[in-house]
Parts: C-alpha cells; structure tokens; sequence
C-alpha cells in the first residue's frame, strides 16, 4: 500500500524534562558507610574539599581543590581505600564543575595533577570513573553517589531537550553525546539521538539509537515511556525495510518488528497504533489466522478506532482475503475521513476483484477528482466499466462500456505528468504531501500544483502552490510540501497539464 498510514504514526522520540530524581534505596539495603577520613591522606583531601566549599574568597577556591586533587593522586598506590580515594576525587570534581558551570575540560596542571600538566582532564568523564569506581567497590552507596551524576547529567540533557525543540539539531546532537560522558547507560541522551537521526534521515543511525534506548532501559520503570515509544518506532522503521526487502533478511525484519510490537502490547495492552503496525507485520508474515484476530475488535466496534487505524486494518483484512471484513472497516473509516486517498484506491481494489460496481464508481470517482494525475487510478477506472461491460447482456451498453474501458485506458497512457503520491498525513498542526513526478511528454515541463487541503467533512481548511519543475522529457523528480493546517486530513489538486 502505497503511503502506508502506519508510517506516519513515527512519532518524534518522546524526550523528558530532567529534575533530580529521588531515589528510593530498596528494602533491607546494606546501609553505605564510605570511609572518608583514613588513611591520612584522605583526611587532608576531606579538609581541602570542605574548605573549598566554605570559602567565600574565590581565589581560595582553586587553590583548595588543587591541593585535594594532588593529595589524592600524586602516589595513589599507597592510599590504602580506594572507595573514600575515589569519593574524594567526586566531591573535588564536582566542585571544579560547578565553580566553572558550562567548563568541561580543564588543563591538569590547573587542576593539581603533577603528570602531564599541559594535557586536559575531561570533568565529565571524570566524574562518570570515580562514581562508577565507588559502585563498583561499594555497591550499596550506589544512591550515594547517583546525584552526583543527575546534577550535571540533567542540566545537559536539557540542553539537548531545548536544542531539539528548536530545530538546532546540531547543538542537540553535541549535547546528548555531552550528557552519555558522565552517564553513558541512561537511555534518555539515545533517546535524542534517535529524534536527530530521523530528521536529518540517517535511518541506520536512528536504528542503533533506539536499540540503545531499550536495552539501557531495561526493567527500570523510570524510563518506560522512552523505552516504549522507541519500541514502536523502531518497529515501523524495521517493517518499512522488510517492504523494501526481499528473501531471508525481509523475514529477519518482520520477525523483528513482530517482536517489539509484541513486546510492546505485553506492556500497554489495546494500544490501537500498536496493534495496527502488528497486523501489518503479521499480514507480511503471512499469519492470516493471527490477522484475522488483531482486526476481529475493529469489524465489532470500529467507533473505538481512527479513520487511519481503520484504513490499515481494512488493507491488511483484503491482502488476507478477508474482503467483507476489508470493506467494512474501509466504509467504517470513510465515516470519519471520507476523502482518505489512499484508503479509496485500496477500497476500490476490493470492490473490482468483488465484482461489486455499484460501490466501485462512486469510490474511484471521488478517487480521480481528489488525484487526477495518478495514472494507475485511470487504468482502475478502466476496470470498473470492464466489470460493467463483462455484466452486461444489451449489445448496445455493452458497446457503450467497452468504449469507455478504452477511453480511460487512452487516458491512462496520456496521462502527463504522472504524479504517484507516496505521503499524505498530518505532522503535528501541519499536513504534509509527497510523491514522484514523472515527464511523459516530448518536451521538459514545468506546472504547478493547485494543492487544497480538507478537513473531515471535505471542506477546504487551506491551500498552497507547489512549483514544480522544470522536468526533462523522459525524466522525473520528487516534491514534499508541509502546510499548516490543524484541521486538515486529505488533500486534492487540479488537474496538472
């Protein structure tokens, strides 16, 4: 199906503001008890940090945390606690960063360090070693040292929240890369990530960012939302391959997009856009009896549905065989969004291999005056007044109809430009349209696309001008348009000659 509704359910990754999460420590946990104060050593470091803290001189400040920074690591080896040595360094390097808010690297020499003092000390990553250092060694001080990541962690992912809001995808990215230093199995930068990659269309990278989302969320109910929204997702993207597939790695895919869409209905039960991308990919496995299944509560209650789910639902229904089903959740469907073209192309299919001609005028009538220049639309035509001609006895009419099949042919053939619509949907308050345009005539063209916009009940809610060309003869081209339009939900255009 060209279009597919289930595409535009993609939605831009679910992204949450950041605050410093409380942590509740689990019943009956070891209580955490760092030694911070022996050797000796330690006790100089723990008064450096705390009068760093205390100063109101801020020269003094520096000078401070230098000294903790030295203490601590100028013969490690002989600090015998290793979890109050590394405690230490986390308390130092959190002041350093917020002393110097928005520094991340500084020169270690500044910093106290008397090895390679002309190099950089990344703050972040080195917050990031002494608290995972501390878990390590004490896993029960895990909540200890946890806000010490979540302070820096959330004031830099919501740098990457801000900057994908407004479109600066750049900053977003630098950001979120930023964030994974000092936290780099959170899934919420990937979560990011994977936004970024879809926009710019780096599809092999949105993949990978949101395999990262659900394995680094893993049980953790904190990030269920993300983790679900990634699911699904990445479930879309991976059907959307599997189409374009072929052989064993089209039936790896849908039985990956199976999965997740499994996966993700065992954790929010009924979800309608999740059980509609399943029956597509079940439609595609050629499991007809589980097709059956997933669209049986649509045919039984279709007022629960959207006009996009029904759509779905009616073309997995026909490519199963099940065409009463197919028409019935089509018909459904054009209660809510009468005008839906890609919805009427696939319904009028299934009323050409029906045989039913009285439903199939009116549908590929309405068809052709939303899509004018859709070639293929004409050859259907031509098979509607085929099945006219092929029911008929009176050798007058039949003559009448098989002129008809021939016009409508011809007009197929003649048909320049040829549009082919890939995408019709909404996108947020906008609707977007795109498609191919092909040049059949002798010389290179130039049109322009009369566009209209219309809500659910066919009225025009807006309209736009779309150049289009100039095309070569014997060559195409490619258009997209995105209009705002709240109440848009179907689109047609005027002829284009």
């Amino acid at each position: 199906m060209k279009g597919k509704t289930w595409m535009h359910a993609v939605a831009t990754a679910v992204v949450v503001t950041l605050g410093t999460t409380p942590v509740a420590a689990p019943l009956a946990a070891q209580e955490c008890n760092i030694n911070d104060k022996s050797p000796f050593q330690l006790a100089s470091a723990r008064q450096y940090v705390s009068m760093a803290a205390n100063s109101r001189k801020d020269d003094e400040i520096p000078r401070h945390l230098a000294n903790s920074i030295r203490v601590l690591t100028d013969a490690p080896d002989k600090i015998k606690n290793e979890p109050g040595r590394q405690f230490l360094l986390l308390r130092t390097y959190r002041q350093y960063l917020e002393k110097n808010e928005g520094v991340y690297e500084m020169k270690r020499g500044d910093m106290g360090f008397t090895t390679n003092k002309e190099g950089t000390h990344n703050l972040l990553l080195a917050v990031d070693s002494a608290a995972s250092a501390v878990e390590r060694l004490m896993p029960e001080c895990a909540a200890e040292v946890r806000p010490f990541r979540t302070r820096f962690f959330s004031d830099i992912l919501n740098k990457a929240i801000n900057a994908m809001s407004a479109d600066q995808d750049d900053s977003a990215s630098y950001y979120a890369h930023m964030s994974m230093l000092v936290a780099g199995k959170d899934p919420r930068p990937w979560n990011v990530l994977s936004s970024v990659y879809q926009k710019r269309g780096q599809m092999d990278s949105a993949t990978i960012a949101m395999e990262r989302v659900i394995e680094y969320s893993g049980t953790d109910t904190l990030y269920t939302r993300v983790k679900q929204q990634s699911r699904y997702n990445l479930a879309v993207l991976t059907l959307q391959q599997a189409e374009a597939g072929e052989g064993s790695a089209k039936e790896t895919k849908i039985t990956k997009a199976r999965g997740l869409l499994e996966a993700f209905l065992k954790e929010t039960p009924g979800d309608a856009n999740a059980s509609q991308a399943l029956g597509r990919a079940l439609r595609l496995s050629g499991d007809t009896a589980a097709v059956a299944n997933m669209f049986g509560d649509m045919v039984k209650d279709p007022a629960k549905f959207t006009a996009d789910q029904l759509f779905e639902a009616g073309s997995n229904a026909a490519a199963a065989g099940r065409s009463q089903d197919a028409i019935n959740l089509f018909e459904a469907g054009f209660t809510k969004n009468p005008n839906h073209r890609f919805a009427l192309y696939n319904y009028s299919t299934t009323l050409f291999d029906l045989k039913d001609t009285q439903r199939m005028g009116p549908a590929i009538t309405r068809l052709m005056t939303l899509d004018p220049n859709f070639e293929r639309g004409w050859r259907l035509m031509a098979g509607y007044w085929q099945r006219l001609a092929q029911a008929e006895s009176d050798a007058a009419k039949k003559k009448v109809y098989n002129d008809s099949v021939l016009f409508y042919l011809d007009k197929q053939q003649k048909t320049t430009p040829k549009i082919e619509i890939t995408m019709a949907s909404k996108a947020g308050a906008a609707f977007q349209v795109g498609g191919s345009v092909t040049n059949d005539g002798q010389a290179t063209g130039s049109w322009t696309m009369k566009l209209e916009l219309l809500d659910e009940t066919g009225a025009v809610v807006a309209t736009k001008d779309v150049a289009i060309g100039p095309v070569e003869a014997g060559s195409g081209t490619t258009f997209s348009v995105k209009v705002d339009a709240p109440k848009a939900v179907a689109f047609r255009y005027a002829p284009l000659k």
